[in-house]
């Protein structure tokens, strides 16, 4: 009974670090506050300061409801030995309730493939500089200031974390939309996402419009011309082409009508190998199961190693009574 109390006692220490671990990696791509800055490693008034330099720009007007971009370039970088570095865009430095969309702002999509204010990327051995765009949806009418952050380990991954954030913020005015001005539906949702080997057929409701042309890239590279072909009088479809690899693949339309000419913000779309689900709840099962079967075959092999001993005391016993 001991014995199975110890096993049981063991396989529960050995399951908890694998729930309550932290993300000594990181956490990964995701919509958080400026809070998470620190709270994501430990306590947040334990940041130290990161020297390296964060600055957001974007335009200084928007139009209401329509797609609009903005980049935060980090410089000087300073990471860990693994090369993460985490990025936020953000709407105040607050520390809780400040992402984008706690002003009102929707996130279209990020250079990263994604539709999340904070993403963690990758940094090579002597990159020095590294910049993240993101496209987003704007507000009402008002001014609104946009923020950027950063947050990194230590190179040998010890003591509090570093923490940076954006000396200045960006002003935006963003203003109603004039009537004939062209421009995509704001009921437009671009994909950000797509399986490797997989050609993407876009269709763009618009509103206003007359022409429509369609460049794409894939990122870093250089600039095509993808083939558009008006369905109805406000939809317009066209293709990109499948990728061999993961890679993120940008595109942007410029839109002609009676209004001035107007070019969309560029947006991202990720390519990536087909993945696999997995149901957390059935691994966690199958562990325990595992456990278990090996706690019962460990009993097992103790009865067996046992009885023998038994066995040989009686014998011993048998002959001291016969002589």
């Amino acid at each position: 009974m001991r014995r199975t109390i110890a096993l049981f006692v063991v396989a529960m220490l050995l399951l908890v670090p694998t729930i309550g671990s932290a993300n000594p990696n990181g956490v990964g791509d995701g919509t958080f506050d400026a809070q998470c800055g620190g709270a994501c490693h430990g306590d947040a008034d334990m940041n130290r300061s990161s020297a390296s330099s964060v600055v957001v720009s974007g335009p200084s007007t928007a139009y209401e409801g329509l797609p609009t971009s903005v980049e935060v370039t980090v410089s000087n970088i300073e990471t860990t030995v693994s090369g993460l570095l985490g990025i936020f865009l953000l709407s105040d430095l607050s520390g809780a309730g400040d992402t984008p969309a706690d002003d009102g702002w929707a996130i279209v999509s990020n250079s990263e493939g994604g539709l999340q204010n904070y993403v963690e990327v990758l940094i090579e051995p002597g990159q020095n500089e590294h910049t993240v765009s993101w496209t987003l949806r704007a507000p009402a009418t008002g001014n609104y200031e946009l923020h950027a952050a950063i947050h990194h380990g230590t190179q040998d991954g010890s003591e509090a974390p570093f923490f940076g954030s954006s000396l200045e913020p960006i002003q935006v005015n963003v203003v109603p939309v004039p009537e004939d001005l062209p421009r995509l539906s704001p009921a437009f949702e671009p994909p950000v996402a797509r399986t490797v080997g997989e050609v993407t057929s876009v269709q763009l409701s618009t509103q206003a419009v007359n022409v429509v042309q369609v460049e794409w890239r894939v990122s870093g590279g250089p600039v095509q011309t993808a083939s558009v072909v008006q369905v109805d009088q406000a939809t317009w479809e066209f293709e990109l082409p499948a990728s061999l690899q993961p890679v993120t693949v940008e595109w942007r339309a410029h839109l002609q009508g009676e209004g001035p000419e107007q070019s969309t913000p560029w947006f991202a779309l990720q390519s990536e190998n087909p993945s696999w689900t997995v149901d957390e709840t059935a691994a966690y099962v199958q562990s325990l199961a595992m456990l278990l079967l090996f706690m019962v075959a460990f009993m097992s092999l103790q009865r067996r190693d046992e009885d023998p001993i038994e066995t040989t005391k009686e014998d011993a016993f048998a002959l001291e009574v016969e002589h």
